[in-house]
């Protein structure tokens, strides 16, 4: 038993190594995408595929070219829908290679729907069989999944042909987009608009140092005539000073002129009177104050004496 299974193991790893010989010399597996490539994309989300494919395939005007974002649609098409049906790795590589050839016969070499079909059949020559002479490079999948990547290419790219051909064979028109865009800038730190309250500052500190003060008013030029103006104004109002003075010394005058000398005796003794009466109860105050100090003083020598 032991011997049988040991044979059976060579057996297989013998197939395996078979397979893998083929897969490398069939001239569809890893022609357009690697073996990594290939690997990595089947392990990604559709959102993923379509940055992936977009930098292999150096498809990066997609969002504003219609050409590349047919291409890129389509490639992705493909590689998600071999996913789908869980190909292997290089069945997958080799579907995704049938797929770029027939686009690129519809792109490059602008060929007819029959010719293009007549090429896809061309692919699948060998499938199914055991030996062929002549493989067509998607001979390594059976005849179910033959006749399934046949349906899918009729659904898909023959049945959108003349589509496809219109894509390519017309240029797209440029179209120049403006966009006006209305900014609102911040408004300046002023009435009514105050300063941010991030920037705020105590009253006294801000009256300190921070506020800046009026500035100083510039000398006005007076006129020839102001200052002759002024200069008139000026000596009028010196003479009216005078011409009062001068009418109080006459009234004054006036005044004495009418009094008699015995009126004139009365005033000034009621004069002197009130004078006098004031300096005599202040020298009278003072005379009581040193008398009193001098008693204090006599009456402290006698208390000693008598001791």
């Amino acid at each position: 038993m032991k011997k049988r299974s040991g044979k059976s193991n060579k057996t297989k790893d013998k197939e395996n190594k078979a397979g893998d010989e083929t897969d490398r010399e069939n001239p569809y597996v890893f022609k357009v995408i690697d073996e990594t490539q290939t690997k990595n994309l089947l392990e990604q989300e559709v959102e993923e595929v379509e940055k992936s494919l977009a930098s292999i395939l150096q498809l990066e005007n997609h969002s504003t070219e219609l050409l590349e974002a047919t291409q890129l649609d389509y490639y992705v098409s493909v590689f998600w829908w071999a996913k789908e049906q869980q190909f292997s790795v290089p069945q997958t590589s080799a579907l995704f290679t049938a797929a770029n050839q027939l686009l690129l016969n519809i792109k490059e070499k602008h060929m007819h729907i029959l010719d293009n079909i007549r090429e896809l059949k061309m692919m699948m020559s060998g499938v199914g069989a055991v030996e062929t002479e002549t493989p067509g490079g998607l001979d390594i999948f059976d005849s179910t999944q033959a006749k399934k990547i046949a349906d899918y290419f009729h659904t898909t790219l023959l049945q959108h042909y003349k589509l496809y051909q219109f894509v390519f064979s017309h240029t797209q028109a440029e179209e120049i987009i403006g966009l006006d865009l209305t900014c609102e800038l911040v408004q300046p730190a002023d009435v009514p608009y105050p300063p941010p309250l991030t920037e705020g500052l105590p009253g006294d500190v801000w009256e300190k140092y921070v506020k800046t003060p009026p500035p100083t008013p510039l000398p006005t030029q007076e006129s020839e005539s102001e200052l002759q103006a002024r200069k008139e104004e000026a000596e009028e109002a010196k003479r009216q000073a005078r011409l009062k003075q001068e009418e109080e010394i006459a009234q004054q005058d006036l005044i004495l002129s009418k009094l008699t000398s015995e009126e004139i005796q009365q005033v000034v003794e009621l004069v002197t009177k009130d004078t006098f009466k004031n300096l005599n109860a202040e020298m009278a105050s003072r005379l009581r104050e040193r008398e009193n100090t001098i008693l204090s003083r006599i009456n402290k020598v006698h208390k000693v004496a008598s001791t």
